[in-house]
């Protein structure tokens, strides 16, 4: 049976639900990938460099192969947005996924300092921005099929069951370096000589390229082709098919467009404070040994997995827009507050540090319980692939900087509490773009839908 095209397969909310399970554990593979050198890489650095570099330029340098997977996204989300909105969402989610699977694949052979010298750390960055490309293409073309395929009054529950994904990632990596580390007696002297430096923190690079090459073919076997996009793309002769991109960049969609990007940079700079900064503050705190700050983060991803599903039904109740606005105030103000208590040393038991932690991953990171479905609802049906993945992915280019603002700010600040500007100004944006854009959820993905236009009408 070729699911892109035959309906037998079962009801309207049957394919709403595989889809919405395909793009879910999609989007879990992709963090997974990203935060690979966050949390698995990290404590292997000094393996791809050389012994006398000191902790600020790894630090540096930690960030940048970080902000690498994350700017091959853009690229990934255009070429691949335009795949998903001319060719099917479905094969270009397909595509992607084998891709990314060689990428990470292709991460577990790479020889340290000691084999290449400085080739080592230029061919690290240089596969996570190739593989960040087919990464971005991943949830360009899953998530709306995901949204088109889901019941309207369902829309936000699913795109929140999709991005519990992320913390179901972050979990389970940071659940494999916890145990490696611990097994290999940790990262030694940090001379890139230990072995988990040498060889251990290839164990969970090679499990994601594996499940991600599983995954590619159980998705290809049950998820169906969007009805949406099959009914579309029947209607548009191929001769007359612009560029989804080229029609992204004028009249209403590129209204739309700029308020998607102020609003995710805000969600992508509160995110990047506490997904990637504040792990590696959090280690440097005295008595917070690497494992002990990866459980303490772990409890809080635990929280935030169920977090995700009822944010997502409660934007549906309430509105994306309201909630969304909600999220970039409290971000803006009681994240902050979260963080100064836990770098203040407020809070030194293992249970005290991770309820602050909790907190604050819950109030930072909360909004992105509805951004599946509020951008998929920004864009109408023919280039809704590409405008969710533009949207999405190029908001990530300024904030995945994160770690040269902070050292920048730490030129005349405390550098403890660098983070907390970065807190202030995403939420800001958040706010800003939330209040910028209308409100979207009962919009119908449908292209017969005349309600369609209303999602790219900036009020």
């Amino acid at each position: 049976m070729n699911p892109a095209i035959d309906d037998r397969a079962g009801s309207a909310e049957g394919r709403g639900r595989r889809a919405t399970r395909g793009a879910a554990i999609g989007f879990a593979i992709d963090c997974y990938d990203i935060y690979l050198p966050v949390i698995a890489l990290a404590p292997a650095l000094h393996f791809f460099m050389a012994q006398d570099v000191s902790a600020g330029t790894i630090a540096l340098i930690n960030g940048l192969v970080f902000a690498a997977t994350l700017l091959g996204r853009p690229l990934g989300a255009f070429i691949f947005g335009n795949i998903a909105d001319t060719a099917g969402r479905r094969k270009a989610t397909l595509i992607a996924m084998y891709g990314s699977a060689v990428g990470t694949l292709l991460l577990a052979f790479v020889p340290g300092y000691a084999t290449i010298g400085l080739a080592s750390i230029g061919t690290l960055i240089v596969l996570r921005f190739v593989t960040g490309i087919f990464l971005g293409g991943q949830y360009t073309g899953a998530v709306p099929l995901a949204m088109e395929s889901s019941p309207i009054a369902k829309r936000g529950l699913y795109g929140g069951l999709i991005t519990m994904g992320f913390p179901i990632a972050f979990c389970i990596v940071s659940l494999f370096t916890y145990v490696l580390l611990t097994a290999t007696g940790g990262a030694g002297s940090g001379d890139g000589t230990s072995v988990y430096e040498v060889w251990a923190w290839r164990i969970p690079v090679v499990i994601g390229a594996v499940v991600t090459f599983a995954f590619a073919v159980y998705y290809g076997r049950t998820v169906q082709e969007s009805p949406a996009f099959l009914t579309a793309d029947a209607r548009t002769p191929a001769v007359k098919k612009e560029s989804p991109a080229k029609q992204l960049l004028r009249g209403s969609s590129a209204k739309s467009l700029r308020q998607v990007l102020v609003l995710m940079s805000g969600v992508w700079i509160l995110s990047n404070a506490t997904s990637a900064s504040f792990p590696i503050t959090l280690r440097s705190l005295d008595g917070i040994s690497p494992q002990r700050g990866t459980a303490i983060i772990v409890v809080a991803q635990l929280f935030l997995i169920a977090a995700y599903p009822l944010a997502g039904a409660l934007s549906q109740r309430i509105g994306r827009r309201i909630f969304l606005a909600w999220c970039g105030g409290i971000g803006a103000v009681v994240a902050p507050m979260f963080y100064l208590a836990i770098v203040s040393g407020v809070a030194t038991s293992f249970i005290g540090l991770a309820a602050l932690t909790t907190g604050l991953v819950l109030t930072s990171i909360c909004c992105f319980g509805c951004t599946a479905a509020y951008i998929s609802e920004r864009f109408r049906t023919e280039l809704r692939a590409t405008g969710y993945g533009i949207g999405y992915s190029f908001a990530i280019i300024i904030p995945a900087f994160y770690a040269f603002y902070e050292r920048g700010l730490a030129t005349f600040m405390d550098p403890d509490h660098t983070t907390v500007v970065l807190y202030v100004i995403g939420g800001l944006l958040l706010l800003v773009g939330a209040l910028w854009g209308p409100e979207t959820k009962n919009v119908d993905l449908s292209p017969d839908a005349a309600t369609n236009k209303v999602a790219e009408d900036v009020k």
